[in-house]
């Protein structure tokens, strides 16, 4: 069995909330020519919720943090794409600690939404598939790059508007 095998199963388990999906050989889910979607979260302290429902924030993450879309269309079939569901989307996120990925709720108003190519893992799956702790793979860190890089322009603006002039 490939390790991409064992990791997109585990990733189907994350995302279809514990209900394991049928894996197809490496090709036939590849993703080649196929888009999915990731975000840079806007602000610092940007609340992760548990649940789509929940007042309760489980996490925050910080202003340039990035996540992926994670969404069920049925019990066999998740897609890396942000869907709103009650006001939030729900996102996926490298743990630093574990292979398992964190996955949460949060605003779609706190991320910046970017596209990213699915040729680089099966099932378009946005980190590398390897045993140890959860990595973006090459694809979704060169769109996120390009779109961070973006940002970081507009976030620079901003703040030589807010200072006042110092002559």
């Amino acid at each position: 069995m490939r390790l991409s095998s064992v990791v997109g199963a585990a990733c189907a388990v994350a995302c279809a909330g514990g209900i394991a999906s049928a894996q197809l050989p490496f090709g036939e889910q590849s993703g080649h020519g196929k888009k999915a979607q990731g975000a840079i979260v806007l602000r610092d302290a940007a609340p992760v919720y548990k649940d789509k429902d929940s007042a309760e924030v489980w996490k925050t993450l910080k202003r340039g943090a990035s996540v992926a879309g994670c969404h069920r269309e049925a019990v066999l079939l998740t897609q890396y794409e942000f869907v709103e569901e009650n006001g939030r989307v729900r996102v996926i996120f490298p743990n630093p600690d574990s292979a398992k990925p964190f996955i949460g709720w949060m605003e779609p108003d706190d991320l910046a939404m970017f596209t990213y190519d699915c040729g680089c893992e099966p099932e378009c799956m946005p980190w590398a598939a390897r045993f140890g702790p959860s990595k973006w793979n090459l694809c979704f860190q060169e769109a996120r790059d390009n779109k961070l890089d973006r940002l970081k322009v507009i976030w620079a603006e901003q703040r030589s508007k807010d200072r006042p002039d110092q002559d």
